[in-house]
């Protein structure tokens, strides 16, 4: 019994330091991240992030990891559809909404995405090849089983994914202008519902009022 809750106890802050250097990754990027400020950041010894992690490129590719299995395991339902579930346009809109509600609550995958866009190179490289060729895969699938069904325009579906993503991504990021500027909460579920239902308009050229 007590073993067991040793390794409860160590598991449970090893994901505390990965979560830890997921802000700060996201936040300052690679360069901008050490060792001893996940630590910190962890509430933790620099030793134990050391004795987890060795170099701070296996943190980072851990870290990755890790934020990325938790955006998967938040979308089954978005990642595995199946033919008839594209049938009408409300569960495109659905598929919006949840994206953009999941990416406001976990902006981290976003932000580090952009922190390595920003800057090619190996670890961007590394990045493509373990999750954006699937994802880049994945999301055209959705959007080609959306045009079959005539919820999306007939046009080249990578671009259109681009356009998707970019309209809900976006939106996360200028956030804090959107408050700043109208007053606005774009966070909010009424301020969701009337962006997404406008992005849907915009594509197909159909209001759902």
């Amino acid at each position: 019994m007590r073993t067991e809750v040793m390794k409860s106890d160590i598991s449970s802050r090893r994901t505390a330091i990965l979560e830890a250097a997921a802000q700060l990754f996201g936040q300052v990027g690679f360069e901008g991240t050490s060792m001893k400020a996940v630590a910190s950041a962890a509430g933790e010894k620099k030793t134990l992030v050391q004795y987890h992690f060795r170099y701070k490129q296996q943190l980072w590719e851990e870290t990755v990891s890790y934020v990325w299995q938790q955006r998967n395991d938040a979308l089954p339902t978005f990642l595995t559809l199946a033919p008839d579930d594209l049938s009408a346009r409300e569960t495109m809109e659905d598929l919006c909404r949840y994206i953009l509600k999941f990416t406001f609550a976990n902006p981290t995958w976003v932000k580090i995405m952009f922190q390595e866009a920003s800057t090619p190179g190996p670890r961007l490289d590394w990045m493509v090849e373990r999750f954006f060729n699937s994802d880049f895969a994945e999301g055209k699938g959705v959007v080609e089983l959306a045009q079959a069904r005539g919820v999306l325009p007939d046009v080249d579906p990578l671009h259109l994914l681009y356009t998707l993503s970019g309209a809900l991504v976006y939106l996360v990021n200028v956030a804090p202008i959107i408050e700043r500027v109208t007053g606005q909460e774009a966070a909010s579920d009424e301020f969701i519902e009337q962006y997404v239902a406008t992005l849907l308009q915009i594509l197909t050229g159909t209001s759902t009022v």
